[in-house]
């Protein structure tokens, strides 16, 4: 991990947050009906995570934000595709702010730099989210469970057979 990458993530994560709060119901249409301060809480929690799983590489901060975005989003019926499409966000507004603080440097230490940093934000949004499905795989293998369960219960409490309506059973 890069050390400046760090720092400059550190540095610009209020102007991040503000970018990806404009850009982010612009261009994902289920985030418009959320509060703007909910959403912004929810970015703030998730770049908190991001750079932990770019420092760390370990995803234990932003599972437990995905986990409540699970729930959460799963209840306002917002798609999974629009969440990813959200964390995959974070290095197009990254790769903006990294484009700028570079420009005024010369050379291909410069170059090679912008690339390494490029590729660390991209691999770390991409990372997170296999891991924002992994976690809502787990959300939807839960409620299936307890769906199965409270099938088995009505069905002995009453003597009736409803197996045909269990979705599975792993």
């Amino acid at each position: 991990m890069n050390i400046q990458l760090f720092n400059f993530l550190e540095d610009y994560n209020s102007q991040i947050v503000s970018l990806l709060l404009a850009k982010i119901p612009r261009q994902i249409n289920a985030y418009t009906r959320m509060p703007r301060t909910e959403l912004k809480q929810m970015l703030e929690h998730l770049l908190d995570g991001y750079i932990d799983l770019l420092v760390t590489g370990q995803t234990d901060a932003l599972d437990k934000v995905f986990r409540y975005m699970s729930r959460v989003h799963h209840a306002k019926k917002i798609a999974i595709s629009d969440v990813l499409m959200a964390i995959l966000m974070f290095p197009q507004v990254i790769r903006r702010l990294l484009a700028e603080e570079y420009a005024d440097i010369q050379g291909e230490d410069a170059v090679r730099k912008f690339n390494q940093a490029l590729e660390q934000t991209e691999t770390t949004a991409h990372r997170a989210a296999c891991s924002f499905v992994d976690i809502f795989q787990e959300h939807v293998d839960k409620r299936i469970s307890e769906h199965n369960d409270y099938l088995e219960e009505v069905g002995n409490k009453f003597g009736i057979d409803l197996s045909r309506f269990i979705v599975f059973r792993a």
